[in-house]
């Protein structure tokens, strides 16, 4: 049995405040014809279909678009809710999409839902394990609440009530958590101290591990635990992450063959140090950008000119002779003697411009304003 393993979606995400609405449909129309080509038999989806638990129409269209693809081939779609969706809304109408072929595992968080499909090979029992949290699956077995403090407790217990049976078939579990010694980039939503991650050991029993919620492609323990990651990148955390969909084999019991179909997003992503002039001399690009200037004097219409050549400029900040240092250390010790708005506003000046005094006329520009705040406040 053949399946295409996805995850991460995060439909309706903006990356920088620009709306990737655009990119998510195509890479969408690049995952239906990897479908196409690669004729799986069935589609896993692994959590965080959308990126709020309230998603946008145009969001949830897009998603509705998607599945229609799906059905039209003839392919079961089994999916679960992660931590950025709203369970309830992703498992409404989840009885009449059945009839569809799309199976959907949302509202019963602390829950594992079981589905049975048949190749050549035997039985194959599909598990889908909505995100789950120590809080909902207290909830869901309050007799045993003291005993559910951590992620590892919750899932522990979740999966104990739903023991595996008939171990000589094939067994695949789909999961939207954060398994121990899994990469990271920086662009997923986790726990502080990584308080939510769980062992890999917990899933021992299962032929395949269908993962979501890290962003990286990448294996966990053993090759057959499995993030897909998110099939864009959705931070230039993830730069340097080669996305695609995961295809998984699974043939007799124990044989397994796991490849990948790689994706090309609609806009590259570069990050790029250097000063202003240079970066205009630049060829002009549409990939997405974050740059950081190091001139000690950017003009201060930076942005709009280098968008001339950027023309998808997200971010930009600046990292210069002003800026280095630690800048806690500016605010530690006492308050200098003066404790005049003015002389406080000239020593952080100074502070922030690496030794530079304000000018005169800065500070008669300053005096001049907090002048015409105070007459002002004084009217009231």
């Amino acid at each position: 049995m053949r399946f295409l393993h996805l995850a991460d979606l995060h439909l309706g995400k903006a990356l920088h405040n620009h709306s990737m609405i655009p990119d998510q449909k195509d890479i969408l129309s690049q995952i239906v014809r990897i479908a196409r080509e690669q004729s799986p038999d069935a589609v896993l989806i692994a959590g965080d279909i959308y990126q709020r638990s309230t998603p946008s129409p145009e969001a949830m269209t897009m998603f509705s678009d998607f599945l229609n693809d799906l059905v039209q081939m003839k392919l079961p779609v089994y999916l679960i809710s992660g931590n950025h969706d709203s369970a309830e809304r992703i498992s409404y109408l989840s009885g009449l999409a059945a009839n569809s072929g799309v199976y959907i595992a949302g509202a019963e968080s602390a829950a594992v839902t079981e589905f049975t499909a048949e190749d050549a090979f035997g039985r194959v029992h599909i598990h889908l394990l909505p995100y789950c949290t120590p809080l909902s699956a207290r909830k869901r077995y309050p007799d045993e609440a003291e005993q559910i403090k951590t992620y590892e407790d919750a899932i522990r217990t979740v999966l104990r009530h739903h023991p595996i049976e008939c171990p000589d078939d094939r067994h695949v579990i789909v999961a939207h958590q954060y398994l121990t010694g899994a990469q990271t980039c920086g662009s997923e939503e986790l726990a502080i101290g990584g308080m939510d991650n769980v062992p890999a050991s917990l899933f021992d029993g299962y032929d395949y591990v269908a993962l979501g919620h890290l962003h990286g492609p990448q294996r966990v323990s053993r090759d057959t635990v499995r993030y897909a990651g998110s099939p864009l990148r959705y931070s230039f955390s993830e730069l340097r992450q080669n996305k695609s969909v995961t295809v998984v084999d699974l043939l007799e019991k124990g044989n397994l063959q796991i490849t990948t179909a790689p994706l090309k997003p609609l806009h590259g992503m570069q990050e790029i140090t250097g000063e202003f002039d240079a970066l205009m001399q630049f060829a002009q690009t549409e990939d997405y950008v974050h740059i950081t200037l190091t001139d000690d004097c950017p003009p201060p219409d930076a942005v709009r000119r280098l968008r001339s050549v950027f023309r998808n400029l997200l971010q930009l900040t600046v990292q210069n002779g002003k800026q280095r240092g630690d800048r806690a250390a500016l605010f530690e010790g006492a308050l200098p003697e003066e404790s005049d708005f003015l002389s406080l506003l000239r020593s952080f000046y100074t502070e922030q411009n690496a030794g530079t005094p304000m000018s005169e006329g800065a500070l008669l520009i300053a005096k001049r304003l907090l002048e015409e705040i105070d007459g002002e406040a004084s009217s009231l």
